[in-house]
């Protein structure tokens, strides 16, 4: 293919996609997903867990891929970063596949990337989410990891964030 991209159905929206640092908890082949070199973000409006406010199939935005690691907020999922990224307006780009992931090509899509501004992705908001602790059941998040994504997030040491407790 002469620019492999893939087409993602997600129900997530733009804001919580930047603040991933790209589009999570996907089923796929890292191996075949980190060979394309981007990703095209389709509404996913047919849930009544997402977020997104585009019309059902819309393609929002296209994601330059940095890289492919696994999603932080669940286990065999994964999460595909974007080093940049480009806003698009594209009714209908979902054409009904069955699965949520396709691997395809740009110019399959009608999509020319020279013709996109693409922004460089602001720094991945850190999400903590309880994580299971080996009885199954969920466990808080420790002042020390509490400390490391906030330094992380406002680019300090995790010494120089103090955290307070009230209650």
């Amino acid at each position: 293919m002469k620019d492999e991209a893939m087409i993602v159905l997600t129900a997530q929206a733009a804001d919580r996609v930047l603040a991933a640092g790209g589009t999570k908890s996907w089923v796929l082949d890292r191996a075949h997903a980190k060979r394309c070199r981007h990703v095209v973000l389709c509404q996913n409006a047919k849930t009544d867990w997402g977020d997104g406010k585009e019309p059902h199939g819309k393609a929002f935005m296209v994601g330059v891929v940095d890289d492919v690691v696994p999603a932080p907020d669940k286990k065999d999922r994964w999460l595909v970063t974007f080093s940049a990224y480009a806003e698009i307006d594209m009714p209908g780009a979902w054409a009904g596949w069955r699965n949520p992931v396709r691997y395809t090509a740009l110019d399959e899509l009608g999509i020319d990337p020279g013709k996109l501004k693409f922004r460089p992705m602001p720094p991945a908001e850190d999400e903590p989410s309880p994580r299971p602790d080996n009885s199954g059941n969920a466990k808080g998040l420790t002042i020390a990891e509490a400390k490391q994504a906030l330094a992380r997030t406002f680019g300090v040491t995790p010494d120089a964030v103090e955290i307070t407790i009230r209650g």
